[in-house]
Order: structure tokens, then sequence, then C-alpha cells
């Protein structure tokens, strides 16, 4: 009780260990360093910070009234966010990062293929309406986004159900093919 009246009155940080700091036996520090340290885990973490941040556009936008409601889905196979427009309009929104690189690209692909099928890698062009890039790998601004719907973007040559995997992200007023929004609620104006 006296911590917790401390963190409340004072605003100080909690005294009690994180959940994850207690599983692991490491300190939060180490945990962060761990991170750090592996290419593989911090790109994932990279994703997850993505997906925190556009959930902040979310709520914001549903605070805003621009938007109606929407969900975060993090179960595999699905789509990470469902939003639903003023009009009533649904959208299923994947987020993704900008890749590291000269060229601003995104690479919207699956981690792995099932066995036996190696497009189903590849996203089903049906699987989300909306693509949401976060720009902060080459920004270094992880709020910053780039937002396009699926059914603009190419095809994959192989398998013409499937997306391309490489896009191209128009930054510094360069120009694509495909219209890429750099607001959220001009996207969701336009749907």
């Amino acid at each position: 009780m006296c911590a917790q009246w401390l963190t409340q009155t004072l605003g100080l940080q909690s005294l009690m260990p994180h959940a994850l700091e207690i599983q692991y036996g490491l300190t939060a520090q180490e945990l962060l360093e761990a991170i750090d340290r592996r290419f593989r885990l911090k790109v994932a973490l990279e994703g997850a910070v993505a997906e925190v941040h556009f959930e902040r556009k979310l709520k914001v936008a549903s605070q805003e009234g621009w938007m109606n409601s929407y969900q975060s889905h993090d179960v595999d196979g699905m789509h990470d966010f469902t939003v639903t427009s003023l009009d009533d309009k649904v959208l299923k929104i994947e987020v993704k990062t900008i890749r590291n690189g000269i060229k601003p690209q995104v690479e919207i692909q699956k981690t792995r293929a099932a066995k036996g099928d190696p497009s189903s890698r590849y996203y089903d062009y049906s699987h989300f309406d909306v693509i949401a890039v976060c720009l902060g790998r080459h920004t270094k601004d992880w709020t910053q986004f780039a937002y396009a719907f699926t059914k603009d973007l190419p095809r994959h040559r192989s398998h013409p159900n499937k997306l391309q995997v490489m896009h191209a992200i128009p930054l510094n007023g360069k120009s694509t093919s495909v219209v890429w929004y750099s607001r959220l609620q001009d996207l969701i104006d336009a749907s």
C-alpha cells in the first residue's frame, strides 16, 4: 500500500518490478540490452512500436470524432486493426514498418510460408484494405505513417490474387503510381 501511495502521490515509477523482469529473472535494463543486441528481436520490437503508435492515432481519431470505432487484433492470420468510419465503412488495416535502405519502400509479406505452398507467404489482396507504413526507421519519427489502399497496390507477377512484395513509398515530394496518404483522416475520408 505504501509503494502504491508513493507512486500515485509523487508520480514515481512503480517500485515493483515489471512482470517480464520477474518472469525472466532479468532487470528492465538487461532486457532492453538483450533486445538492442539482437537484430531480429529489434525488428520485431519495431513492428510492435509501429502498432502502438498507430493505435494511439486511432484513439485520437475516436476522441476527435472523425472515426466511429476500431478494434485491435493480435491473432495469427488476421489483419492488425479493424476501423469503422463515420459512414459505417469497415476497413481492415495491416501495419508494417518501412525497410532500411536508401530507397524508401515497404515489404508486404508474411514471415513464413506454409509447408508445401510457397505462395502462402504473400498476402492475398483481400486480406486487408489498407496498409499503414510506419516511417520511423527512415525519418526517426515513429509517429509518422504513410497509408495506401490495398486495391491500388500492384499484384504479384506469378500470383495475381496476391500482393507484390516490395512497394516504393514516396517521400520528399517524390511520387509513385500508387496514391499514398500522409494523414489517416484523409485516407478514411477517401474510402
